[in-house]
């Protein structure tokens, strides 16, 4: 699962860095939807865009760890 928008987030990072160090970057299939100060506002976005579908948000940071979040439109 999410194994498209991981290897974009994989191979955009050291661009993003540069750009937008610290904060949360979008992804949906091969394409990057914005990044966001707070996680709040970019996961916001993406249920506002998305809605049931996954999408993949990510802090931007040279060291990466491992986040998990369940959609809640898929608990319901």
């Amino acid at each position: 699962m999410l194994e498209t928008e991981t290897k974009i987030f994989e191979s955009k990072l050291s661009e993003l860095i540069k750009t937008d160090s610290g904060k949360f970057v979008l992804i949906k299939d091969e394409n990057i939807y914005g990044t966001y100060v707070a996680i709040a506002d970019a996961l916001r976005a993406g249920y506002e865009k998305f809605k049931t579908q996954s999408f993949f948000v990510r802090q931007i940071l040279p060291a990466q760890q491992p986040l998990n979040f369940v959609n809640n439109y898929l608990l319901n």
